[in-house]
């Protein structure tokens, strides 16, 4: 019996070996913001901005990518990770953007100080950001800019994005992550009514 147990265990030592021979390295990603060099040289500081909080479905609460292998599932790529929350590098890559865009170095992320209240404040609700079987991203989302003082809604929108990669490549699908954030940016910037000038009426 004790050659058969030893046998057996050697078999299943090589097992183990073999498949962590096999084991791919992990990659790991981050959004990233509009390629633009900076905001020009202002004479003014810019809207004081606060952008958040962010909302994000419990699905995509994980170190994985993912992306949909039909209508009803879900794959988590093992080997492809985000090398922080999905909900922080969003935020902070639309925070960056809207920065360029508007422009102004007055742009904050939540939560911020009682002293720190921005003039203006986007909120986001994201419903589903991912990517098809065929590496087709695709974003929904709603977003609304407020008051914080006086909790009045300046404007708010409901967006549906979609960018093809035409495979499913997970640093091609990244990347059109980031465009697809740098479109909400801009329509944030374009139907937010949020004003360039900083001598903003309170």
């Amino acid at each position: 019996m004790y050659p058969f147990i030893k046998i057996l265990i050697t078999g299943l030592c090589v097992a183990i070996l073999a498949g962590c021979g096999v084991t791919k390295p992990s990659r790991f990603y981050i959004l990233t913001p509009s390629d633009d060099s900076g905001p020009p040289a202002m004479t003014t500081p810019g809207p004081a901005v606060g952008v958040g909080p962010v909302s994000f479905p419990a699905y995509l609460d994980r170190p994985e990518i993912v992306h949909r292998s039909g209508n009803n599932q879900l794959h988590y790529a093992g080997s492809e990770r985000w090398a922080e929350p999905l909900k922080t590098t969003f935020t902070r890559t639309l925070a960056e953007n809207l920065a360029i865009l508007l422009p102004s170095d007055r742009v904050t992320l939540h939560p911020w100080s009682r002293s720190a209240q921005p003039e203006f404040q986007v909120i986001v609700n994201v419903v589903r950001f991912d990517a098809d079987a065929d590496g087709t991203v695709v974003l929904i989302a709603g977003w609304e800019v407020i008051r914080p003082g006086d909790k009045t809604t300046v404007a708010r929108n409901r967006i549906s994005y979609t960018e093809a990669t035409g495979k499913l490549d997970y640093p091609a699908i990244v990347a059109a992550q980031s465009r697809i954030v740098q479109r909400l940016s801009q329509d944030i910037k374009n139907r937010g009514q949020i004003p360039v000038s900083a001598n903003i009426e309170r």
